[in-house]
């Protein structure tokens, strides 16, 4: 690389917006901060909604003849996916390709990278057969193919970003273990707070924040919100709790159903629908307790952007939970629900440990600073380079 070249990366990703969640939320993080770092970032994505997109001048769209609808999500087919991102490629001349799928886009970015000579890296963002459910086809069938589609996608690229142990030590067991490291990603600065704001009232608020989808678990929190809501003498509690749930996801109409059938009153639980982030941020804010139970999260941003507004975490264990949540530190691993529903109540009923818990999130959400990851993210970039030798040099 020439001296002072203004270092170009190409972020290819499957989703973007009109997608939002913790993929898009991470992606944006990095790319604003390289920016304010004097690099120069591309995303390259499909063409969900064939018209404008309001996109930033650094976000290009490769261009998708078939655009569909399903489960609620924007799908998009493009023609020629490789020769159409091989042109893109070529035009903006990248110095790293950083790809954030193995599939559809990934496919085609490392076929280009390997051709052209352009290091190809891969951040390892979920455990993908988990997903299978939503492939039209028996889980049986898609489940082992889909996990030695990625696992052969991660023999061919130069390296792999893992976001959490479990992903690592996950790779180590299928003998892929000389190209890895472990890099979390950042969250939006918004969720990260000066100071825990004071709250006044009697009433506990719980809070979840995620995709509305059957891998997330949600059911299980709002059995276990219906059971302090109907004053269960499991709960023992007699103090008063609300539930907002924030997301958006094909579940969305079935778990409000959900709510109702359960006798869930809305004065008690609310669905807010696709918030922004300075709502988003106000709800994390005001909040007294983050619930998560999902079990296929490899990091759960969110459960950094709660924390990095003060609120502690207790949630269901999990891959991503591992590695952020520190018991009686910033909040609890739990194994069923019934522990939930224990720690729950421990933490609204005692305000000094609560006080801790929420100092303790404090800290480690300013782990998760944009600033604090996208200066490892770069560091790992230059490193890339400086035993890779692209084929187009700086001119």
């Amino acid at each position: 690389m020439v001296k002072n070249h203004k270092l170009k990366i190409a972020i290819v990703t499957n989703n973007y917006t009109p997608y939002s969640g913790g993929l898009v939320s991470s992606i944006n993080s990095l790319v604003k901060e390289l920016i304010k770092q004097n690099y120069q970032p591309f995303i390259i994505t499909l063409d969900f909604l064939g018209k404008k997109h309001n996109d930033p001048e650094y976000v290009i769209r490769v261009p998708s003849i078939i655009r569909f609808m399903y489960k609620k999500n924007h799908m998009a087919v493009p023609w020629r996916l490789t020769n159409k991102l091989e042109k893109i490629i070529k035009e903006i001349k990248p110095d790293i390709i950083h790809t954030q799928h193995p599939f559809l886009i990934g496919v085609s970015a490392l076929k280009i990278a390997k051709r052209l000579n352009i290091p190809i890296i891969f951040t390892y963002h979920t455990m993908y057969e988990h997903y299978a459910h939503y492939l039209p086809m028996p889980q049986f069938l898609t489940k082992p193919l889909i996990k030695k589609k990625v696992i052969s996608f991660c023999r061919k690229v130069d390296s792999i970003i893992v976001p959490s142990d479990y992903i690592k030590n996950y790779l180590k067991k299928e003998k892929i273990n000389t190209k890895l490291i472990k890099i979390p990603s950042g969250i939006d600065p918004i969720f990260i707070k000066s100071e825990i704001l004071k709250k006044n009232g009697k009433t506990f608020k719980l809070l979840n924040v995620g995709r509305f989808a059957k891998e997330k678990n949600v059911t299980i929190l709002l059995n276990i919100f219906a059971e302090f809501h109907q004053k269960s003498p499991k709960t023992g509690s007699q103090q008063k709790f609300t539930f907002t749930l924030a997301g958006y996801g094909p579940e969305y109409d079935y778990l409000q159903n959900y709510a109702h059938q359960l006798g869930l009153k809305p004065k008690n639980i609310k669905f807010v629908h696709k918030p922004d982030k300075s709502i988003l941020s106000e709800l994390y804010n005001k909040s007294d307790l983050f619930i998560f139970s999902s079990k296929s999260d490899t990091q759960g941003l969110v459960l950094a952007e709660a924390m990095g507004c003060g609120c502690p975490v207790v949630a269901m264990d999990g891959p991503g939970q591992r590695d952020i949540i520190k018991n009686n530190e910033n909040g609890f691993l739990v194994m069923s629900k019934s522990q939930m529903i224990e720690k729950i109540n421990l933490i609204a009923k005692n305000s000094n440990l609560h006080e801790k818990l929420k100092k303790g999130a404090l800290k480690t959400g300013k782990n998760y600073h944009p600033q604090k990851t996208s200066n490892k993210m770069i560091k790992f970039y230059k490193k890339i380079l400086s035993n890779n030798k692209s084929q187009y040099q700086p001119l």
